[in-house]
């Protein structure tokens, strides 16, 4: 198993882990600030950034700020071994967005690096009438875009 594949799975929180130092999840009204939201982050991951962008999703993440704290420290550690073997990153582009009913909504994005690209999952729950991040998830598994 790759070391971005594993990070993929500690990265798959789901989001009934809620801890005591998470206040309120501030709330989505809708999937454009979803996608606005998906898309602040992949640019400061872009930029090399990782800390930014994962302290955009904590205001709308119930995971503890802990958690979200040390899987920033394993992003950052994962990510220089991820630059050394497949290069450096040169933008990003949206792969997918679909909806699961009315509760669940994805958005599939890739961040395409100089050698080969890394690939997005990100999760969105809506119980009620806004959008909660539910999982956010990166790993080296390109083929699975194809859904094969």
């Amino acid at each position: 198993m790759t070391m971005p594949t594993r990070l993929a799975l500690c990265l798959l929180l789901p989001a009934a882990l809620v801890a005591a130092d998470k206040t309120e999840v501030r709330p989505l009204k809708t999937e454009a600030d979803a996608r606005a939201l998906v898309e602040s982050c992949l640019k400061q991951f872009v930029a090399g950034d990782y800390k930014a962008g994962l302290d955009l999703l904590k205001p709308h993440w119930k995971v503890s700020l802990n958690e979200i704290d040390t899987l920033t420290m394993q992003t950052i550690t994962s990510r220089t071994a991820v630059k050394e073997r497949f290069g450096a990153s040169i933008g990003y582009e949206f792969i997918a967005q679909q909806k699961a009913g009315t509760s669940f909504l994805r958005f599939l994005a890739v961040e395409k690096l100089q050698n080969t690209a890394i690939r997005y999952s990100v999760v969105f729950y809506k119980a009620t009438d806004h959008w909660e991040l539910q999982t956010f998830v990166w790993d080296d598994k390109v083929q699975n875009l194809f859904g094969d």
